[in-house]
């Protein structure tokens, strides 16, 4: 292995988004290792890019923390550190909370949220130690503005956000940088799993960010040391706008919003 070459982990690497990412740092010439909870998944993604030698696959699910503790060991013997620290494991289930089952809820909870802690927490110490790498959070614009049908979801991402920016004082000055990626609704299969109707891609389809324009924004963020991305641009500053309206034109203006 070349010395010079990157060392980029992405976990959810056989989702859209993934592999989009994945597809850019292998252009850049790193060595990229993909996780996720199916091996033969992932088999697919690797064989779709060319097999390429730098693109390395390991199945993970982040959710188990003994797992995951195994694979940052495992990643810091092959490879011997991480540059790169994509956070992009991610589900949802679009529906009323009250219509949601207890398994659809911790399943969003344990994976949008304690495995992004877990696989964090088991990388960072190799980082510090080396002063040096950039740890990527997926997070979502819902986390700004909450919408009927994607609470549990919203909440999740939400804590991702609140997260990154508290984990980024605390490294202020260590050499580790933390970027948080905020994109809005992705035409990936993703949408698909969480609203198995259609009815969500249908109403959102005039801000649907293709995969591959969402990877090169928050590639390009993460190799600028930026802290937070968020995409698309009007969709971003709507979110911002709602925010900060008053009572009564959040009101009028929740239709619009809640188009799940």
């Amino acid at each position: 292995m070349d010395s010079q070459q990157r060392i980029v982990i992405i976990t959810g690497g056989a989702g859209g988004l993934g592999r989009a990412i994945t597809a850019l740092h292998l252009k850049k010439g790193d060595q990229v290792i993909i996780t996720g909870r199916h091996q033969g998944r992932l088999e697919e993604i690797k064989q779709s890019l060319g097999s390429p030698p730098m693109l390395h696959t390991y199945p993970l699910d982040v959710c188990d923390n003994e797992a995951v503790r195994r694979f940052a060991a495992w990643v810091h013997i092959q490879f011997e550190r991480c540059d790169f620290l994509y956070n992009n494991a991610g589900t949802a289930s679009f529906a009323p909370f009250l219509k949601m089952n207890l398994e659809d809820i911790r399943q969003t909870i344990d994976t949008n949220l304690m495995g992004m802690l877990y696989v964090t927490r088991a990388f960072l110490p190799m980082m510090v130690e080396a002063r040096s790498g950039r740890i990527i959070q997926i997070a979502s614009l819902a986390g700004h503005v909450a919408t009927a049908k994607a609470a549990v979801y919203a909440a999740s991402k939400a804590a991702v956000i609140r997260f990154s920016e508290g984990l980024r004082h605390e490294l202020r000055g260590s050499g580790v940088h933390i970027t948080c990626a905020m994109p809005g609704p992705i035409d990936t299969p993703f949408l698909d799993h969480a609203d198995a109707t259609g009815q969500y891609r249908k109403n959102v389809g005039s801000f649907l960010l293709t995969a591959e324009q969402t990877a090169r924004s928050i590639v390009r963020a993460a190799e600028k040391r930026r802290e937070e991305v968020a995409l698309p641009t009007r969709l971003h500053l709507l979110a911002k706008a709602y925010l900060v309206m008053p009572e009564a034109a959040k009101r009028f203006f929740a239709p619009l919003i809640n188009r799940k």
